[in-house]
């Protein structure tokens, strides 16, 4: 079962690093996937980040005070609310954060698991109902039990009391997530572009050109003009139309030479 393990900063890779190594001896089944780790040398990494977001079962999102406004960690959170399978098998470990810090955050829409013992236990059961082999509860209970100690002195030993945790490692923040886009936002933007600005498209005529879900059209056009590579032309009697930005037009002009 892979396990997609969310991080942004310092302090949240450093919990991210201890959950990878305890997690498989909780849960025999389960796979911990971290990008710094796990990423193979020479492989692009938006290929291979979006190729594990589609394979994991659960993500658990290391959540420090520095990385709740992370625009890394709420970029990768809406991603893998669309590719992580199941409704709910995404779960935000508050580690030095409250529920109430998340308000107005993406993040905010998932179920927060609190770093103790009981809410934990919760975490591991869950994933362990979803487990294509599940083990006996009693087995993960007795397993904690075991290793909470250890687990807790780990994580305490960081210091999740900054608030700029986020700020000098997160090189791959803003400027990366603007280096890529993923292959649906590619043909969008595209099929947009070739439509032109004299005859600009709807979502429905978007998601039509591109053979996808008109919904899931619609979240990655809102991402494009939230990135800037489209913008949108409102109308009251028309429906919301698009068209390419002088930024998206670079893009694609980058990408044929």
């Amino acid at each position: 079962m892979d396990i997609f393990v969310s991080w942004a900063g310092r302090e949240s890779h450093a919990a991210a690093l201890v959950l990878r190594r305890w997690l498989p001896g909780m849960l025999p089944f389960a796979r911990p996937w971290v990008s710094s780790e796990d990423i193979r040398k020479g492989t692009r990494w938006s290929d291979e980040l979006w190729g594990r977001l589609q394979r994991a079962s659960y993500c658990i999102v290391c959540l420090t005070p520095g990385a709740v406004r992370s625009p890394w960690v709420n970029f990768e959170s809406g991603a893998i609310a669309k590719a992580v399978r199941g409704p709910s098998h995404v779960s935000p470990l508050l580690l030095g954060v409250s529920p109430g810090d998340l308000g107005g955050s993406p993040l905010g829409m998932f179920q927060c698991t609190e770093f103790t013992e009981r809410d934990v236990e919760r975490l591991l059961k869950a994933m362990n109902a979803v487990a294509a082999a599940p083990i006996p509860e009693s087995q993960i209970a007795a397993g904690l039990r075991r290793t909470w100690a250890g687990l807790h002195d780990e994580i305490g030993r960081i210091d999740f009391r900054s608030t700029n945790d986020a700020d000098q490692e997160e090189a791959r923040d803003d400027e990366t997530i603007d280096d890529w886009l993923h292959e649906i936002e590619d043909k969008i933007l595209e099929h947009v572009a070739w439509a032109g600005d004299q005859q600009p498209l709807d979502v429905i005529r978007i998601a039509r050109g591109v053979e996808e879900d008109h919904v899931v059209t619609q979240h990655y056009v809102d991402q494009l003009v939230g990135r800037g590579f489209l913008r949108d032309r409102l109308s009251v009697a028309r429906p919301t139309t698009y068209l390419v930005t002088r930024r998206g037009r670079a893009h694609l002009v980058e990408g044929l030479l």
